[in-house]
């Protein structure tokens, strides 16, 4: 078993393909238009052409989220890594309905992956912006166009604490 982890690590050194972005600067006469629109909601071209979404139309006051400290996998403490990535604006709009249909107000909405983590019988706090203790949220995972309950363990100031059993798309209800 060592030997195997041992290659693994060894061929994931040797032929890793690391990919790189930095911002591109895409000169103003080449797409004047952009420039301008980019300009008046105070975003770089590449910002305003992304389409990962932070801020649009009818979502106000979107809460900042990232994961916590004292991720539990499989019953045992982890220092395990959930990346925490903005979503498109369909994403979004599906959230909105779903809080609307539950009758609460969406926090927020984001894609949750753990690369290289067995998520089975994971328990993971997130810092949730505008949470207080006591507050009720609900969490729901998209599943194959559906909305999923998500098990809330916690919820205190700045945090709320879920099971999570795989990678996925999740809003955050109050």
């Amino acid at each position: 078993m060592k030997r195997f982890l041992a290659l693994s690590c060894a061929l994931a050194l040797t032929f890793s393909t690391t990919v790189c972005a930095a911002e591109t600067v895409v000169p103003a006469k080449d797409f004047p238009i952009l420039d301008k629109l980019a300009e008046a909601v105070d975003k770089s071209i590449p910002e305003y052409t992304s389409n990962a979404v932070c801020e649009m139309d009818g979502v106000d006051d979107v809460a900042t989220i990232a994961q916590g400290d004292g991720c539990v996998l499989d019953g045992q403490q982890s220092g395990a890594t959930f990346i925490v990535d903005k979503v498109d604006v369909g994403a979004i709009r599906y959230a909105q309905n779903q809080a609307d249909a539950v009758g609460g107000k969406m926090l927020t909405v984001v894609e949750v992956t753990a690369p290289g983590v067995d998520i089975v019988n994971a328990v993971v706090p997130f810092t949730v912006e505008g949470v207080k203790a006591g507050d009720t949220v609900s969490v729901f995972k998209a599943v194959e166009g559906v909305w999923q309950a998500v098990e809330v363990t916690a919820v205190a100031d700045e945090s709320v604490t879920i099971k999570v059993d795989s990678a996925g798309i999740f809003t955050f209800i109050k």
